[in-house]
């Protein structure tokens, strides 16, 4: 039997296969889901988060703690050491200079509490007569003061004021100058704060008569 050895030797002329294309079907070759594009968080992962802040804030306010402690230990070691150094007088003056200043900052904080009293109970008094003249009592903020003398002249001139400013709208309208629709100077709805502060005494006044509720809304 005769052998073809040329078969072996030569390379086939035909094209080498190729791997068969992936079918839309193919389940061995479909896309892998995509991934989500934000991160979602359970209800277990918001708790270990705000623990983990809390821990920060703790570890935070004893860091700021031992902080100041070293620093009132520094303070305490300099101080013994300066009396360590004196001699009885000079430990006596120095105790005493302590207790002075100790009984000033008592003082102060005493002084504080009395002035702040003081100002609520002229404040209040100052609402009283005013109210006893029937005029707004939000106006006591703006004429009230601790001192008796001061707060009475404030008061004289300001119901002075107020009252000739009202008897200026009566007559106004009596005499037919307005109308009786429009109650005098005529103030927009508009106005802000700040157009407010720029008001004279006279024309928050009448603001007040004309428009209580727009007079609250800025005052």
């Amino acid at each position: 039997m005769k052998t073809n050895l040329q078969f072996f030797a030569d390379p086939s002329n035909d094209p080498e296969p190729t791997d068969p294309k992936p079918t839309p079907n193919d389940p061995a070759q479909d896309p892998k889901d995509p991934k989500p594009s934000g991160k979602t968080y359970t209800q277990d992962d918001i708790g270990k988060m705000m623990a983990a802040k809390a821990k920060e804030v703790e570890s935070n306010l004893k860091d700021d703690f031992q902080k100041e402690l070293e620093q009132k230990k520094q303070e305490w070691l300099e101080k013994g050491e300066k009396r360590a150094g004196m001699n009885a007088n000079e430990k006596a003056q120095a105790d005493l200079d302590e207790q002075r200043q100790a009984l000033k900052d008592q003082q102060d904080r005493l002084q504080k509490k009395l002035d702040e009293a003081d100002r609520k109970d002229a404040l209040a008094a100052t609402k009283t007569a005013l109210t006893d003249q029937h005029i707004p009592a939000e106006f006591a903020e703006f004429i009230s003061d601790v001192k008796e003398e001061v707060r009475n002249n404030n008061l004289d001139k300001f119901t002075g004021l107020f009252n000739k400013a009202v008897q200026e709208a009566v007559e106004k309208r009596v005499t037919g100058k307005q109308s009786p629709q429009n109650g005098g100077q005529q103030f927009s709805t508009a106005l802000t704060q700040a157009d407010f502060a720029k008001m004279s005494l006279e024309e928050q006044t009448n603001l007040y008569r004309q428009n209580p509720d727009l007079y609250n809304k800025l005052k």
